[in-house]
């Protein structure tokens, strides 16, 4: 974790293993920094007995520790949970403590699914690829009960494609997209398909997938000048040559749709 801490209470002789960042931590404080700072990442790998077990015997914290555990037990939700953990040293001013008690309530109101989406989305905008698209592919499974729809498995589709991108699996990226514009059937979704298909293709080939796809020639045009101007114009171009494209995708897509 980047930037100075004061330590309140010792820290540990053994770190705590956050699994989402792949990181340790050795004191509250820095538990409370990664709560505050990763919201969407809160989930049973962090809220759990093997955490009040740590605060407890590495910690010294027996009173937060029972009640922790009480929470838990109680099934009383990651919001008293969390905040529990920030209450014992103070950790945030009061304004701060109010906004993330509202927000951890619209968190927890959402449907399993959109909460799993907006983890991966998290994930990606952190550049860990791998892992947003572990949690993605969870959230398709549970789409359906979600009674989201069709046009919510397109984003999740769309935005895993991105995260297939940034790894340079373009086959797989290619498939997540042509999946997104199934449902979706956006002029921006179908550009980021053509895009990867470029990516994948020769020019005849690619011609003729614009074609299939209903492209008209001013979107084939753009296409083609956008990925000219980054020299990204062959299937095995220099990965440095595509980080432009990449970032763009993402952050228009978010952009135009909200999410």
């Amino acid at each position: 974790m980047s930037g100075y801490i004061l330590c309140q209470i010792k820290r540990a002789s053994l770190p705590f293993y956050i699994e989402n960042i792949s990181t340790n931590i050795y004191s509250i404080e820095e538990l409370c920094y990664y709560l505050y700072h990763n919201i969407y990442l809160l989930d049973e790998t962090i809220i759990n007995e093997h955490l009040c077990d740590w605060i407890k015997n590495e910690l010294g914290l027996l009173k937060l520790y029972q009640k922790l555990y009480r929470i838990l037990e109680e099934e009383r939700g990651a919001g008293d949970f969390i905040l529990a953990v920030f209450r014992e040293i103070n950790y945030l001013t009061h304004e701060q403590f109010k906004k993330l008690n509202e927000e951890l309530v619209v968190l927890e109101q959402l449907p399993d699914v959109a909460r799993k989406k907006k983890k991966g989305d998290y994930l990606v905008d952190n550049r860990m690829y791998v892992n947003a698209i572990r949690i993605y592919e969870d959230a398709l499974r549970s789409v359906d009960t979600g009674g989201l729809g069709g046009q919510y498995e397109g984003e999740i589709y769309h935005n895993m494609g991105c995260a297939y991108l940034h790894l340079f699996q373009m086959d797989e990226a290619k498939a997540c997209f042509e999946k997104a514009y199934e449902s979706l059937h956006t002029k921006l979704v179908l550009k980021h398909y053509l895009c990867t298909c470029r990516m994948l293709m020769e020019e005849a080939q690619w011609q003729g997938e614009c074609a299939k796809m209903g492209a008209d020639l001013d979107t084939c045009r753009e296409i083609q000048m956008e990925m000219d101007e980054r020299k990204i114009s062959v299937p095995r171009e220099k990965q440095e040559d595509m980080g432009d494209v990449l970032e763009k995708y993402t952050k228009e897509y978010h952009r135009s749709t909200g999410f």
